[in-house]
């Protein structure tokens, strides 16, 4: 008979987490050092040795560097060989600054406050974060929606694309945009739809950052900006062809969600669609339906409910759940008709009335 112990378990997850923490800091350093785009800068196929690419981010020595450098090998973020480093393609496409699709500002401001993260057991004991991060994440905010443009440009873009093929997307489309943020929706979908109306809906200090972005791409004349709570500020429009809620319902209370997703499907009416953008976490209740290892369902869902736990840490959002989506969407007479993701890690949900008669808000 065996009677070997077993090997005791290993703390390889415990140092996963540690090192989550460094591997953070590590490549906000190299952004604030100005790293990638020192590498940028140089033929990619060559890249820099250590001194070279201390010269180039003004450091005091090659060693340093080195470490910080060879950390990002690590990580995926550059390539090495003998002695020099280079981009990696992703570091090339997402983390140099001038890159369209650049995530180097994001990476500074999507954890939200840094007050935030220190607090969060209190935040679980008491229910709702401290004031002073909530405080703290009203004047991150302009920051952080700026940040969040290139991302989501790219998504609206493939969501148009979608919509078109769906027979979805008219010449002369009307949108309402609940949460304009950066402005990256309108802007992309007016560019495909030039001759299209968006009705952008933010806050006061947001809907500048809109305005800009249209005007930048030429397209101001095309948007009308309505500012103040996207729940319930009177509308310029009866109805739309395409409702926008880009990440803008996770970070609600799930009674106000709810509220704003039933204001945007009776804008869409019979006709309409309303285009749902998220980073919807998985459902307890759905594991158990459909007899899937909840352990098994957490992994696969690890992003989507760490940005759920960045909205806990600082907003009076938990996130929210497709089971949400579909309950809510049903309870304003309407149903989840699609899910996707036109990029990776980029959740859409399109939704549809059941009904064929529009009944529209009343126009200011």
């Amino acid at each position: 008979m065996n009677t070997a112990p077993a090997a005791p378990v290993g703390p390889a997850p415990v140092w996963d987490v540690i090192n989550g923490f460094t591997s953070y800091w590590a490549l906000s350093a190299a952004l604030d050092l100005g790293l990638f785009d020192a590498l940028a800068e140089e033929d990619t196929r060559t890249g820099l040795d250590s001194a070279r690419l201390a010269d180039a981010i003004g450091a005091a020595g090659p060693g340093p560097v080195t470490v910080l450098a060879e950390t990002l090998v690590a990580l995926g973020l550059l390539d090495a060989d003998a002695d020099r480093f280079r981009l990696t393609p992703v570091a090339e496409r997402y983390l140099v600054s001038t890159s369209p699709a650049s995530m180097a500002a994001l990476v500074r401001y999507s954890p939200g406050p840094p007050a935030a993260w220190p607090g969060l057991a209190g935040t679980v004991r008491t229910g709702a974060p401290d004031p002073a991060v909530t405080a703290g994440l009203t004047e991150l905010y302009p920051a952080l929606v700026r940040a969040t443009g290139p991302t989501q440009t790219g998504v609206a873009t493939a969501v148009a694309a979608g919509l078109e093929r769906l027979g979805r997307w008219p010449e002369r489309p009307t949108v309402v945009d609940l949460g304009c943020g950066s402005g990256a929706w309108l802007t992309a979908l007016l560019r495909t739809r030039p001759n299209g109306t968006v009705v952008a809906v933010d806050r006061p200090d947001v809907l500048p950052i809109a305005e800009r972005a249209a005007t930048d791409a030429g397209l101001r004349e095309r948007v009308i900006p309505v500012a103040g709570d996207y729940l319930d500020v009177p509308l310029p429009v009866a109805a739309a062809d395409v409702v926008v809620l880009a990440h803008v319902l996770r970070a609600e209370p799930a009674p106000r969600a709810q509220r704003l997703l039933a204001r945007a499907v009776r804008l869409a009416g019979a006709d309409g669609v309303v285009v749902v953008v998220d980073y919807p976490r998985p459902d307890p209740a759905d594991a158990r339906r459909d007899g899937e290892d909840r352990g098994a369902v957490c992994a696969a869902a690890r992003h989507e409910l760490l940005l759920s736990l960045t909205m806990l840490a600082s907003t009076a959002g938990l996130g929210v759940t497709d089971a949400d989506l579909r309950a809510w969407a049903g309870a304003a007479g309407a149903e989840l008709v699609d899910s996707f993701e036109p990029v990776p890690r980029q959740h859409v949900s399109l939704i549809r009335s059941r009904t064929r008669s529009r009944t529209p808000e009343a126009t200011s």
